[in-house]
């Protein structure tokens, strides 16, 4: 088996979120992918079944030119919303909840939503981001929020 590494953005925000996920199914995906394609900027996308998923589907992106792994998926409290982002990756996540996630969907290329065991929205992970949404410029429009910025 080949030396895969796993990028902070993997280990920080999607083991977080989707604890249900285990990085040698990733590896498992990448070494016999049921379908794999080319993503914009030189990264791979591969799909692979999970049988310890009930056969549901993971998908894996890999980062140009390298074995970085970066994204698989298959009471409440309130916290504040964070936007993460990961320059390495260009994967921005919106975390809405301190809950974690026990299902993703992708809704379009490059974008999932992770939801709870109730069904609720918990964040927001977009792939790709900077080709997505405007990264330099943050607008708030009638929130009643303070706002903390953490240098890059």
């Amino acid at each position: 088996m080949a030396d895969y590494k796993f990028t902070e953005y993997f280990e920080k925000e999607v083991l977080r979120k989707r604890p249900y996920l285990k990085k040698e199914w990733c590896i498992r995906v990448l070494e016999s992918p049921l379908k794999s394609e080319l993503q914009e900027e030189n990264r791979y996308r591969f799909w692979g079944e999970i049988k310890e998923l009930e056969g549901r589907v993971l998908r894996v992106i890999t980062l140009e030119g390298q074995s970085y792994n970066s994204q698989c998926f298959s009471g409440q409290r309130v916290q504040a919303m964070k936007l993460n982002y990961y320059a390495d990756t260009d994967s921005l996540y919106i975390d809405l909840s301190e809950r974690t996630s026990v299902e993703s969907r992708e809704i379009s290329t490059g974008v999932v939503l992770d939801y709870d065991a109730e069904g609720n929205l918990v964040g927001i992970d977009i792939d790709n981001a900077s080709r997505k949404v405007d990264l330099e410029k943050l607008t708030l429009n009638k929130l009643p929020a303070i706002v903390q910025t953490n240098p890059a």
